[in-house]
């Protein structure tokens, strides 16, 4: 974009910025944008959430509504005012009710270019037929859809039937400089554990997809085989009650340890030996990139855009989802071997340096913004996605 052009006014609009890797990736990008190249600002079409300060603190124009699904007309309502008032140049939204919303709004108040950024892979229950038919009357009107991970490819034009044409991929990254690769196992007294044994840990939220059920029974093999491991849970969601009363049946009160909810979760990377994910469908976990970034090796299924975030063999292994054995079969011989282990953090350390950096991918999420937008030069050949 040439200086003399005034900054791309680019307007997210969101159900809501509750933790969550989706809020995440927006609480991370939007105050990272080139201020001589974009004004980003955002609308929570619901509630603020937790990582909605985040973004004020960092001088982000934001607004909560605080708006509920009844008030969809509403909703709309305030959205085409508001964009007739700010004049976005380009409207982007993520989240059903924010999709369908965002871009009849943006229409209705003459925005050029609307963007749907989609974060899963799969839908969790069928979408309806209502659904489907939004859908297919807003592609017209729609610019394009950024992805996270290819992927999703087959899943935005096989389920969702968008075209392959306005497809776009952008990889989500991290900032390497939060992230200590030293050890410093400090942070395992909080939670009773010797800071002499090995420690495996998983950061997931607690819910079906994350498959913490085949986390569990592989940890009572391991322990089986190696007595001393220890296992951290971090994070929290609607399956604890029903893990934490496996954890017992499974004998593994003494092993395992539910950490809930963490902000420091720098500190609790650099403590654990091994960073395991055993998700049965998953997108782009950046928890996974938190891990590579603070030099532990990873063992984690191959599901979604994992195998596009780990080399198998080099920087973690690749396990099948849903087979405890084989996972804790890779655990046991990865915690046996200091050497691998300590090869497998450099190599992933490094891996997230040069691909998935945050200040990569901000740059191609601007890249891409820009070409959506005709207002840069660097046309389709060079938006998207990393190899």
């Amino acid at each position: 974009m040439a200086m003399t052009e005034r900054p791309l006014r680019v307007l997210f609009v969101v159900p809501d910025l509750r933790i969550g890797g989706a809020e995440r990736h927006v609480t991370t990008l939007l105050p990272r944008m080139d201020p001589r190249r974009f004004t980003p600002s955002l609308i929570c079409i619901g509630d603020q959430g937790a990582l909605f300060a985040e973004l004020a603190d960092a001088g982000i124009e934001a607004t909560a509504w605080r708006l509920r699904k009844r008030q969809a007309a509403q909703a709309l309502w305030r959205l085409v005012t508001t964009m007739r008032r700010t004049r976005p140049d380009v409207i982007v939204a993520r989240g059903y009710n924010a999709e369908a919303l965002g871009r009849i709004a943006a229409l209705l108040a003459g925005v050029r270019c609307s963007v749907v950024w989609v974060h899963n892979i799969a839908d969790p229950e069928p979408r309806g037929s209502v659904r489907d038919v939004v859908d297919r009357v807003l592609n017209r009107w729609t610019t394009a859809y950024f992805g996270v991970t290819e992927a999703q490819r087959d899943y935005l034009t096989g389920t969702l039937g968008y075209p392959q044409d306005k497809i776009r991929i952008v990889y989500n990254g991290v900032e390497t400089s939060q992230f200590d690769p030293r050890t410093d196992r400090r942070v395992l007294a909080e939670f009773g554990i010797d800071d002499t044994v090995p420690v495996v840990g998983i950061l997931a939220a607690l819910r079906p997809e994350k498959d913490h059920i085949t986390f569990l029974k592989a940890a009572r093999h391991v322990v089986d085989a190696l007595p001393q491991v220890n296992f951290l849970v971090v994070g929290d969601g609607p399956t604890r009650p029903e893990l934490e009363e496996l954890r017992e049946d499974l004998g593994l009160g003494e092993q395992v340890h539910f950490a809930g909810a963490r902000h420091d979760i720098n500190r609790i990377l650099r403590a654990i030996d091994v960073f395991t994910l055993t998700s049965s469908d998953d997108c782009f976990p950046i928890a996974i990139l938190e891990a590579m970034a603070s030099g532990r090796p990873t063992v984690c299924t191959a599901v979604g855009g994992i195998p596009e975030m780990v080399i198998d063999g080099v920087t973690g292994f690749l396990v099948p989802p849903g087979n405890p054995r084989q996972l804790a079969d890779t655990l046991v011989a990865l915690i046996g071997d200091a050497d691998t282990a300590q090869r497998m953090g450099i190599e992933a350390r490094r891996r997230v340096e040069t691909t998935f950096s945050l200040a990569r991918s901000v740059e191609e999420a601007q890249r891409a913004l820009e070409a959506v937008a005709d207002r840069s030069a660097l046309g389709d050949t060079l938006v998207g996605h990393l190899r």
